[in-house]
């Protein structure tokens, strides 16, 4: 077995859509391999995560949980999603 094939998997929603990519894929490349161009200055895919100049904030959520711990979902099939309160920087590591 291939050190790729054990890379976990996760579900991420960019423009209202679901994708799914390898844990550890940094967001902003997600988004990108998505079709979703994020405007920013200070990222280069060859450079550790400035974050210095903050042009690339995105509105950010994770699922909501019911009272069993497990992810409320909604008509879809997909979890519901608390946003957070303010914009996330999306080269934070």
């Amino acid at each position: 077995m291939s050190d790729a094939a054990s890379v976990p998997m996760i579900n991420v929603q960019i423009d209202g859509v679901w994708h799914q990519f390898p844990k550890g894929t940094r967001l902003i490349e997600a988004c990108e391999q998505a079709g979703s161009y994020v405007p920013r200055y200070c990222y280069h895919k060859k450079l550790t995560s400035p974050g210095n100049c903050r042009m690339c904030l995105i509105e950010m959520g994770m699922p909501k949980m019911g009272p069993d711990r497990k992810p409320v979902l909604g008509g879809d099939g997909h979890p519901e999603i608390n946003w957070m309160p303010r914009p996330a920087d999306l080269l934070r590591d």
